[in-house]
């Protein structure tokens, strides 16, 4: 086995409940066959970066051995929180109807934070840009029924500003927040609607629209994933 990798399987299980490839991966966001690959060929620089944000290992020592096991190595990216700390998610003012939209504040306005493990972020959401890009916030009206309800917090990737996969995203479009399912069509135009089987709208966007993506669904606060 590579030696970084080595590293990384000693960092990760100072961590509760974390012990193996599989759960490796599962903490870092990663496939398997990613973690397989980084023993035979050693951890990449962004999955010692990954290491460093969600365990609280010195990616420099992950990558060469250098330096301290713990810590951040000078000139990476600021972790979140050590390993056995907790990451602080605002939870914004901000709030994103499933219907007609609703006004969007001129800038992010926080309302408070809620704390998650990093052992549960890494084990749950997986592809995650990076925790910091983490943000709670308020959906309501009934066109995503059944899938999420009016009220339901949901917790968002706010790094996610590309459509790259198909999924439930925050839009912004005519100065309002939109929480719509949006789909990749075969003819390559994306095509957005709503869950609620009595909501027939459907968009196309054929880039004559002004839409931004703000962010990815990743979770609803109610324990069920999507």
């Amino acid at each position: 086995m590579h030696d970084s990798a080595l590293r990384l399987y000693q960092a990760a299980s100072q961590m509760k409940d974390v012990s193996g490839q599989s759960a490796v991966a599962r903490l870092l966001g990663e496939s398997p066959q990613n973690i397989k690959n980084w023993e035979m060929r050693g951890v990449s620089k962004a999955g010692a970066l990954k290491a460093e944000e969600l365990i609280g290992c010195s990616a420099a020592w992950v990558l060469t051995g250098d330096g301290q096991a713990t810590g951040r190595a000078k000139g990476t990216r600021r972790m979140p929180a050590s390993a056995s700390g907790a990451v602080s998610v605002p939870r914004l003012a901000n709030a994103a109807s499933m219907g007609g939209g609703s006004d969007m504040a001129p800038e992010d306005v926080l309302v408070g934070n809620l704390t998650l493990s990093p052992a549960w972020i890494g084990r749950t959401l997986r592809g995650l840009s990076t925790p910091d890009n983490l943000r709670f916030i308020h959906a309501y009206g009934d066109s995503m029924e059944p899938t999420f309800l009016d009220g339901d917090v949901l917790l968002v990737d706010a790094g996610v500003r590309t459509l790259e996969v198909d999924g439930v995203y925050v839009l912004g479009a005519q100065n309002r927040l939109f929480i719509k399912r949006v789909r990749q069509r075969l003819d390559g135009a994306y095509e957005i609607s709503s869950d609620n089987p009595t909501v027939k709208t459907v968009d196309v966007l054929d880039g004559q629209h002004a839409v931004e993506i703000l962010g990815k669904v990743i979770w609803i606060w109610n324990g069920r994933k999507i």
